[in-house]
């Protein structure tokens, strides 16, 4: 399946220029001020100007510390694969070149970019293929947005591993290697299970991300992540970090509060937790139901908005430019009087 000009457009992740202004701490005027002098040409919807990955590269300039972030937890159901998708969307609204990897035979994340894996090379056939590279599976999704599909023969990953004795250690690097240096953050969404394949991505990791549901089922997969990563860190002598942060949460239920007290009783956790969490919303079944994510668009939306925080706190993007900006804008000023 190829994209039209039309899909890729649809799918591109937005920023509007009120949100740019509010994250620099500038008036909306000035961020107008900037994209002229930088000679920035942004996309019109009606007749407001809005950011998309290029021109958020040129007006922010932001220096990534480049990561990889790994969509895990033993428990289906949690939004990991929305989180997933909702995160790196985000991120390249603020001017980062992203891959999302779907690790996940089920191919939730495939689906939700709107593609049919059919048509390509899935990490399985990579490993067993010598004849087919990374590159050739990596599907360009928008500007600054490149995917690795999955489909149902993703399913076979751990016999592979085991019957090859791949190392776990080392897989994903020898994998992504040659195309690593290419991207700003690397996101991989794992099934919910602890194999091969994904232990192999955890170790792989910079950051482990699980979302917790309120509910005790949810906090049965957190344990059983957190034994996990105890057991990885003593075998292979290394410290896989990881970030768990409250998902579909409401207020309105008893259900929510409990899971919040029980997170922060948690001393295990001191450290991990990440403050943003994100409320329920029927809007994100919805739009991912029509192949989008909350960053599709340049409407208002609180989910939109939670997401934002979190990748914010989880990544550490911040204002990075702010003074550079403000100091640009001071000269234009400057200029302008003497004019």
């Amino acid at each position: 399946m190829t994209l039209s000009p039309k899909d890729i457009s649809s799918m591109q992740p937005k920023m509007t220029i009120a949100h740019a202004a509010d994250f620099l701490n500038i008036s909306v005027q000035a961020v107008h001020k900037q994209l002229k002098l930088k000679n920035i040409a942004c996309p019109k919807l009606g007749n407001k100007l809005y950011l998309t990955y290029a021109q958020a590269k040129q007006l922010f300039n932001i220096h990534f510390d480049r990561k990889v972030i790994v969509g895990q937890i033993v428990k289906g159901g949690t939004g990991k694969t929305t989180t997933v998708e909702n995160i790196a969307s985000c991120t390249n609204t603020y001017g980062a070149k992203i891959l999302k990897i779907d690790a996940d035979p089920q191919g939730n994340l495939t689906d939700t970019c709107g593609i049919d894996a059919e048509d390509h090379p899935v990490l399985v056939d990579v490993i067993t293929d010598d004849s087919i590279k990374i590159e050739d599976a990596i599907i360009p999704l928008s500007d600054g947005v490149d995917l690795i599909a999955s489909r149902i023969e993703n399913v076979v990953l751990d016999n592979v591993i085991v019957n090859e004795r791949l190392p776990l250690h080392t897989l994903y690097n020898d994998l992504l290697e040659p195309i690593a240096d290419n991207y700003d953050f690397i996101f991989i969404d794992c099934p919910p299970t602890m194999g091969q394949a994904v232990t192999a991505a955890g170790l792989y990791a910079d950051i482990i991300l699980a979302p917790l549901n309120p509910d005790k089922f949810s906090a049965k997969g957190l344990k059983i992540l957190k034994r996990e990563i105890e057991t990885l860190n003593k075998r292979f002598k290394t410290e896989i970090a990881y970030k768990v942060f409250l998902n579909k949460f409401s207020g309105k239920t008893i259900l929510s509060d409990k899971a919040i007290v029980s997170l922060i009783s948690d001393p295990d956790l001191e450290g991990r937790i990440l403050q943003t969490t994100v409320q329920f919303s029927q809007e994100i079944p919805n739009i991912t139901d029509s192949n989008k994510n909350l960053f599709s668009f340049l409407k208002n939306s609180p989910t939109r908005d939670d997401f934002d925080r979190l990748t914010r706190e989880l990544l550490g993007i911040s204002p990075a430019q702010a003074k550079k900006i403000s100091d640009d804008l001071s000269l234009v000023e400057s200029n302008e009087a003497a004019a």
